[in-house]
């Protein structure tokens, strides 16, 4: 995919959708909102299944990570301290409730602006830029499945249909006798025309990232986008709670 340097005067569109799929709880949490600095910002969560208090730790992971970029900002440092102090919080919870004790959640957010889009990921969510007739992930899973995909022993049918991607070696939560957690960092530039999606595992465990490029090509608005991706899923039959931001950048006139 090439890169287009420079700044561009785009407007960012959004739309969201969080479904429970079959399961009883929803265990997935999304926001997204325009910071008083101008960026949009986008979040998505998705709590552990069978740790124990997976909605709590995907609610407390946004909610945290929401408030402290509003009293620090977006910057890369801030936006990676936003999500380490997201961890604290889920690990100072964990020390109060016995039943939540296990409880852990991935964590993926992005700044869209004109000076292009900056992350933060941590566990197996996603973010991804689709140019045209292009898909280029923005983040990478923190799963066994992706260590290998990474050394070339997968291919990217290999990987979907691998059983081991699901076993994170990282998420918010983990006691720090595990080692602790590690926040990745990206970005990348951004021009009229590209659609950045944020999803959960419910989504992209589906839909291949070549099923997935179509309709983020072919969608007018960020609402026809996320209707698209869910008429898919719900076609597909859903398997697990599914969440995902549609963000769509346009040029200014």
């Amino acid at each position: 995919m090439t890169d287009f340097k420079g700044l561009v005067r785009v407007k960012i569109s959004f739309a969201t959708l969080s479904d429970a799929g079959p399961r009883p709880v929803n265990e997935d949490r999304l926001d997204c909102w325009v910071a008083d600095s101008g960026e949009t910002v986008a979040c998505i969560a998705d709590g552990l299944g069978g740790m124990g208090g997976g909605d709590v730790a995907s609610r407390l992971a946004v909610e945290s990570f929401r408030r402290h970029v509003g009293e620090h900002g977006l910057g890369a440092k801030a936006m990676s301290e936003a999500a380490q102090a997201a961890h604290e919080k889920i690990c100072a919870a964990q020390r109060q409730d016995i039943e939540c004790h296990n409880m852990a959640t991935t964590l993926t957010a992005a700044a869209l602006s004109d000076e292009g889009v900056a992350g933060v990921h941590c566990g197996d969510s996603r973010a991804v830029l689709v140019r045209g007739e292009e898909m280029r992930r923005l983040s990478r899973d923190h799963s066994e499945a992706q260590r290998l995909f990474d050394a070339g022993e997968l291919d990217e049918d290999g990987f979907f249909h691998h059983g081991a991607k699901h076993i994170l070696e990282n998420a918010l939560g983990i006691e720090e006798r595990q080692g602790g957690v590690r926040v990745d960092s990206f970005c990348c530039d951004l021009v009229p025309g590209d659609r950045v999606l944020l999803t959960t595992d419910g989504v992209h465990d589906l839909l291949l990232p070549r099923e997935m490029r179509q309709p983020a090509a072919a969608a007018q608005t960020a609402d026809e986008l996320v209707l698209r991706m869910k008429d898919m899923i719900e076609e597909r039959g859903a398997r697990d709670n599914y969440s995902m931001v549609a963000l769509l950048c346009e040029s200014v006139e």
